[in-house]
């Protein structure tokens, strides 16, 4: 995470505590960068032709990408760090029932990745769904989800603040990547599913910033 997005994600709760109420939790409901119908880009606008049009009504799917199918495979992991994470969460705060609510949305999340990627005949690197435990990556892998699992949970474990702290990073983390992978995405599909995705980190995001500021945890600490 730049220091330059965090000061704008910063900037952009306190907005969001200025001018608008509590925001709610999942995926009806959707915040103001990712305004419009399901489908649509964080900015609510219409997605622009990527490239060849790949969908459940196409006669072949088409050839990804290696970085494509990097992508796919990354975020599918990511996804389940996010649930593991919120699933845990929950059952150290049972009164903190947002918790248990995004981890539910988590698990639709990680049902349409599995969905492109049975679709395209990858191979799954979620073959265990046992909370918390992750492939063990390769050396030159750039993040350790078994590390990550163990670093939010125990921050989560300091308080009820720490813990929404934990839920703002995963979402802030989950949208700079998937923005990022837009950006080399050209199949509709994938490109479709991803942006569905975005739509609902920012909900949360906007849920788990709501929930710190009516918990009265200190907005300089955000992170």
């Amino acid at each position: 995470m730049t220091k330059t997005f965090a000061m704008v994600v910063s900037l952009a709760l306190i907005v969001t505590v200025a001018v608008s109420p509590v925001w709610a939790v999942g995926d009806k409901v959707r915040g103001e960068k990712a305004a419009g119908p399901a489908g649509t880009t964080g900015g609510g606008e219409a997605e622009p032709n990527r490239g060849t049009t790949v969908g459940p009504n196409d006669q072949s799917l088409g050839v990804l990408t290696d970085e494509e199918i990097g992508h796919i495979t990354y975020i599918r992991e990511e996804e389940k760090l996010a649930r593991d994470v919120y699933i845990t969460l929950y059952e150290i705060y049972p009164e903190a029932t947002i918790f248990q609510t995004i981890s539910e949305s988590e698990q639709r999340h990680m049902d349409a990745i599995k969905s492109l990627i049975e679709k395209h005949g990858l191979e799954d690197p979620v073959m265990d769904y046992e909370v918390g435990v992750f492939p063990v990556p390769e050396t030159d892998k750039e993040t350790n989800f078994n590390d990550l699992y163990g670093n939010l949970v125990e921050q989560g474990t300091k308080s009820y603040c720490e813990a929404l702290k934990a839920g703002i990073f995963i979402e802030e983390t989950d949208i700079a990547d998937i923005e990022a992978a837009l950006n080399h995405v050209t199949a509709r599909d994938v490109s479709r599913v991803f942006n569905n995705l975005l739509s609902g980190s920012y909900n949360h995001w906007n849920a788990f910033t709501s929930h710190f500021v009516s918990a009265d945890c200190p907005i300089e600490e955000l992170p």
